[in-house]
């Protein structure tokens, strides 16, 4: 795979990161205002969130494309490395640490919306229906 192609998936999967870590920060503010029973802080905290929400998707149809756009080869190792495969060549090693590292925020993000979600809606809470 061409090396400007390496660096343009590795700026987006860091600015996949970047919006991870604003979604990650909203969560817990969330989380903090739903201690304090701060209502207003809740709805507003639940609004800002949609913004890093939308980026991402923003990004990850941006990098969808661009693996479509590449020769067939490179985009099965394009797919490969973005879906978590571990790097061939010392190349590929700063994307694959950056999906690495994406992949460990968007889990702890999870997590930890999981029990905001729980907190403020219980039994009616988006994870308590769907038990992912």
């Amino acid at each position: 795979m061409e090396e400007k192609t390496l660096k343009d998936l590795f700026i987006k999967t860091r600015r996949q990161y970047i919006k991870l870590l604003e979604f990650f920060d909203l969560t817990q503010q969330l989380g903090e205002a739903v201690d304090r029973k701060d209502e207003v802080s809740v709805q507003m905290l639940l609004h800002m969130r949609e913004d890093p929400i939308h980026d991402l998707k923003e990004i990850e149809a941006q990098l969808h494309e661009g693996v479509l756009k590449l020769p067939e080869e490179e985009a099965i190792r394009a797919h490969q490395l973005l879906t978590g495969s571990e790097a061939q060549k010392k190349e590929e090693e700063p994307l694959c640490s950056q999906v690495a590292q994406n992949r460990r925020l968007l889990d702890r993000s999870q997590e930890l919306d999981r029990r905001v979600s729980l907190r403020i809606d219980g039994r009616h809470s988006f994870y308590s229906k769907f038990r992912t």
